[in-house]
């Protein structure tokens, strides 16, 4: 029988997790806020998304004092992201939050069973097809040359902050997401890897846009 998870949506335009990343977050609007506080106590998870599309705008010209206590823009949330737990928030005097979601899986949205004040949705692991680990050590490789080649070609200095061999110690499934602790590509792309359950086919995509740079 499958397992469910309930897990809190927090949905950011352009913004994509990947497992085994951190995402610190500066949470403020009051919704949110409410989210962060009771997923700590609840010990729930945070899926933190990309958006389909956004279904009411935030107030223009709005003063900081508005931003801090009103719910700004609204979106719909992508059905496929990633979520973790929440570390204990840092609260400023003026009750905005300095979070950190250690991101540990993806998901797939089931169904909304709670809409206000922010969502909730019922969950399902989303899990990489059978592949053989070892079989994708020469793409791991491959990508993590190209990252010691443009290192060196952008930026010369931080060449030896790169820790080529951490990177090649990775399991090559686990690398093909964590790598995005590091890189960037454009949302819409992001999105696909995300989405990719076949481990080769994502560590590819990864090597063909890094030649590409």
């Amino acid at each position: 029988m499958q397992e469910f998870a309930k897990i809190a949506i927090f949905p950011i335009p352009d913004m994509v997790a990947f497992p085994g990343t951190e995402v610190p977050l500066h949470v403020f609007e009051p919704r949110y806020r409410k989210m962060v506080e009771e997923s700590v106590a609840r010990n729930q998870m945070i899926a933190v998304c990309n958006i389909e599309k956004q279904i009411s705008p935030a107030k223009k010209n709005s003063s900081l004092q508005e931003v801090l206590t009103s719910n700004q823009a609204t979106y719909q949330p992508r059905t496929i992201f990633s979520a973790g737990f929440c570390n204990p928030p840092e609260k400023t005097k003026d009750g905005r939050l300095y979070v950190t979601i250690n991101i540990a899986q993806r998901y797939k949205l089931i169904e909304e069973i709670q809409t206000l004040p922010y969502r909730i949705a019922k969950c399902s692991e989303l899990h990489d097809d059978s592949t053989e680990s070892e079989a994708l050590v020469p793409l791991q490789t491959k990508i993590v040359n190209s990252l010691t080649m443009l290192t060196s070609l952008e930026s010369p200095p931080q060449v030896n902050g790169f820790d080529r061999i951490s990177w090649l110690s990775v399991d090559p499934i686990s690398f093909s997401f964590k790598i995005f602790q590091l890189l960037r590509f454009d949302s819409e792309t992001m999105q696909t890897l995300l989405e990719m359950t076949n481990p080769k086919q994502r560590l590819n995509t990864i090597s063909e846009i890094l030649n590409q740079i």
